[in-house]
């Protein structure tokens, strides 16, 4: 199969036009949701961030990297693909990338003013993504888990989760969990009481400050951010909720978009003793297997151990890869305090 090569690209196209970047993610088969321009449009609503994603096209095909610009005043402060927060993200094409294609892309970016530019790629490209970056850019080591899902929901609830999970999903349905999903402001409120809840609980345990807690917790998870996606995603995103008599227990936001399917967000009240967690787990599977997907990315755990276990008891495999970050702050100041 012909790769992006490294023969020279026309001059990039700011912001990428929309019809062609929907195409161009519609045929790359790693695409992911945060790498659509939908996704742009939802990190773009709130006004934070404009949408400065970069069209590069060859003799051999295109590509798209999203990006997000951040200002401060009229200085272009910052590029990220994407904002903490809002995924991984890294080029989409619609040919196999290439190392030199790849690198002739960084050397596009380190010709920006920006004074910051962050790159977090699809782990399912790291390799390409490693041998081409150059030593200016530091690296920041990271750790994600996806599932494969080549083999189908049943493959999956036989040979890849064990007898034990399988008994607690079917305990919480035999008790009476009640599964729903949508993507309605209803479901979005829902989310984000039950996230809300969550912190207090935990911080109650910890014994922190509950509006101290509350006030962090909005700050790391605005609510914009789900009314945002869940408004441009339509039917790409769902919420799913599971409650017990009539109490909202869990709650999960899944994502899908070709064969990639996300777990991107989830809460719980941890009062109720079933297995909710592991029940919507099961459902959000399903759904993907449904759709055809087969990678369920359960994103990183931040090295917290329960985490980690949850994620591998359902099958998932850890991916090593990396965040690449070019900062120009450190040169800046130093030119500024010679000029003193």
């Amino acid at each position: 199969m012909v790769q992006l090569s490294d023969t020279a690209f026309s001059t990039p196209v700011s912001p990428a036009p929309r019809e062609t970047w929907r195409d161009i993610h519609a045929q790359d088969p790693f695409a992911t949701t945060f790498q659509s321009p939908q996704w742009m449009l939802a990190a773009v609503s709130d006004g934070h961030y404009t949408d400065a994603s970069r069209l590069y096209s060859t003799p051999e095909g295109s590509a798209v990297l999203p990006l997000a610009e951040a200002r401060l005043l009229s200085v272009k402060t910052s590029l990220a693909s994407m904002p903490h927060g809002l995924g991984a993200s890294g080029l989409i094409s619609d040919a196999p990338l290439s190392v030199p294609f790849v690198r002739s892309v960084i050397d596009d970016l380190m010709r920006l003013p920006h004074w910051r530019i962050a790159i977090r790629p699809n782990a399912l490209q790291a390799d390409v993504w490693e041998a081409a970056m150059p030593s200016a850019w530091r690296k920041v080591k990271r750790q994600t888990h996806i599932l494969d899902l080549q083999q189908g929901y049943d493959f999956w609830w036989a040979n890849q989760i064990g007898q034990r999970k399988r008994g607690k999903i079917r305990k919480a349905v035999r008790e009476g969990v009640a599964v729903e999903y949508g993507n309605s402001p209803d479901f979005v409120r829902r989310y984000y009481d039950l996230y809300l809840r969550w912190t207090e609980n935990r911080a109650a345990k910890r014994r922190l400050p509950l509006r101290l807690a509350r006030w962090l917790a909005v700050r790391r998870e605005p609510l914009w951010k789900f009314r945002a996606t869940a408004g441009m995603l339509g039917d790409d995103l769902r919420i799913y909720i599971a409650s017990y008599k009539g109490r909202d227990a869990a709650a999960a936001v899944f994502l899908a978009a070709g064969r990639s399917a996300i777990y991107w967000r989830g809460a719980s009240d941890t009062s109720i003793g079933f297995a909710c967690n592991d029940l919507l787990q099961s459902e959000m599977i399903k759904q993907a297997c449904l759709l055809g997907c087969t990678f369920y990315h359960l994103g990183e755990s931040g090295g917290v151990a329960s985490l980690i276990e949850f994620k591998e008891s359902l099958g998932a495999h850890p991916y090593d890869y990396a965040e690449y970050v070019y900062d120009r702050t450190p040169r800046l100041l130093n030119i500024a305090r010679l000029g003193r």
